[in-house]
């Protein structure tokens, strides 16, 4: 099964600012949206609070919680989760948020998309939980595509 991390982050690897994005970026939305598109989605909590609608439209959304939450898929233990998904053979998912679970699934990453904003903004509060150095000792850059004038997106395999 591929495991997909996906997140945008500033160059300081900030991703959040009180529990939302720190910034709107039209270009790495639609990016997103077609990229997760009928798959499966995973996110804590928190992100899941912060969705705007929920749940996101024509993907499965699955949630991680200590707590089981109405009207979502829930579940607390990452190998219950992997043998779940493994008896549905699913070949795909995608890890959406927020550091803690961008944490705790990055041992099992295979892929990451990732968009650097190029921007700075104050009272950043939330950070990607794994450094540039890490990334590039365990993953390939395959790709990198400028979204617009603050923002490119790239796209890295497991070695």
């Amino acid at each position: 099964m591929e495991i997909h991390l996906i997140w945008a982050q500033e160059n300081n690897g900030g991703i959040g600012k009180n529990g939302q994005l720190p910034w709107y970026n039209p270009e790495d939305l639609k990016n997103f949206k077609k990229l997760t598109l009928n798959s499966t989605i995973v996110m804590g909590r928190k992100t899941w609070e912060s969705l705007p609608f929920k749940p996101l439209p024509k993907r499965r959304n699955i949630v991680f919680s200590s707590k089981i939450l109405e009207d979502v898929e829930t579940y607390n233990n990452i190998n219950q989760f992997m043998k779940k998904l493994d008896t549905e053979s699913i070949k795909k998912i995608f890890i959406i948020g927020g550091s803690s679970i961008y944490k705790v699934f990055y041992e099992f990453a295979t892929h990451l998309h990732m968009t650097i904003v190029n921007d700075t903004t104050d009272g950043i509060d939330t950070f990607f939980p794994i450094n540039n150095i890490e990334i590039k000792n365990k993953f390939l850059k395959i790709d990198e595509i400028k979204l617009n004038e603050k923002s490119i997106y790239t796209y890295w395999e497991k070695k």
